[in-house]
């Protein structure tokens, strides 16, 4: 008696007219489907092993297989529809852009032109706009008959200006102008005379035979400042009094200040 194990198949009766036969049998393949591929058959000759991609059935899917492998189809005609901001439809003939003006400047664009940016919602951005701020303040301040300091750079009065840089992105650089005007009193043979900061700025002497009231001159000084993106600076304004002599003083000080804040 003769038994096939796994795989063999017996037949036929062990004598001339029949003999017996032993056959190998081939095992069925047994295959599983892995992630977009398909595999198909039994690994034999008559059921060979295939395998073909997965392919999605979503209209919009531009994913097929071509005669060589996989081709993206680009929709139809391989083209697609564009909307604001952009120009052409994909096609080797015309391929998609960015819509542009041509660059009039008569600077380089390469070193001189700005930039373009993608914000957090997916939006163009260009470079911040210029900004433009001003600040001002100003007034006039009475004394009861002050002896003007006989000494120099003598602060008298000491204004200030609370200046905001309203770019939160970048410097700012602020032109402050400052306008002082003091009125002396100054009697016979006698003199005094004012400034702003470190600087002396007039100084009125009366040679006279006598006093000489509300004697003044308007002066004005100006200077530069840089306010970090968003910072605010306090710009103080110190006005002095000077070489005062002979009963010199002083009755009013005029001040105004004015701040131009300019982000390019």
């Amino acid at each position: 008696m003769i038994v096939g194990g796994d795989g063999i198949e017996v037949g036929g009766a062990g004598n001339p007219a029949n003999p017996i036969v032993i056959t190998a049998k081939p095992k069925p393949l047994v295959v599983a489907n892995s992630d977009c591929i398909t595999l198909a058959g039994q690994g034999t000759d008559t059921a060979p092993l295939t395998a073909s991609p997965l392919l999605d059935p979503n209209p919009a899917n531009l994913l097929a297989c071509g005669p060589d492998g996989l081709v993206v189809t680009g929709g139809t005609g391989g083209t697609v529809a564009t909307a604001c901001g952009l120009t052409g439809d994909g096609s080797t003939g015309s391929p998609l852009a960015a819509a542009v003006a041509q660059w009039t400047a008569a600077c380089d664009l390469d070193t001189e032109g700005g930039h373009v940016y993608c914000d957090s919602a997916g939006q163009l951005r260009g470079d911040p706009p210029p900004k433009f701020a001003y600040f001002t303040d100003n007034a006039s301040q009475t004394f009861p008959a002050t002896a003007v300091p006989a000494g120099s750079d003598v602060p008298i009065v000491t204004p200030s200006l609370k200046i905001t840089n309203p770019d939160a992105c970048r410097e700012a650089h602020v032109l402050v102008n400052v306008d002082v005007d003091v009125d002396f009193n100054l009697p016979a043979n006698s003199g005094g005379g004012s400034g702003i900061g470190p600087d002396d700025m007039v100084y009125h002497a009366n040679r006279g035979s006598s006093t000489a009231t509300a004697v003044h001159t308007q002066v004005t000084k100006t200077w530069h400042r840089v306010i970090p993106a968003g910072g605010t600076l306090t710009e103080p304004v110190v006005i002095t009094g000077l070489r005062g002599s002979g009963g010199a003083t002083y009755t009013r000080v005029q001040w105004g200040i004015n701040a131009f804040v300019f982000v390019l």
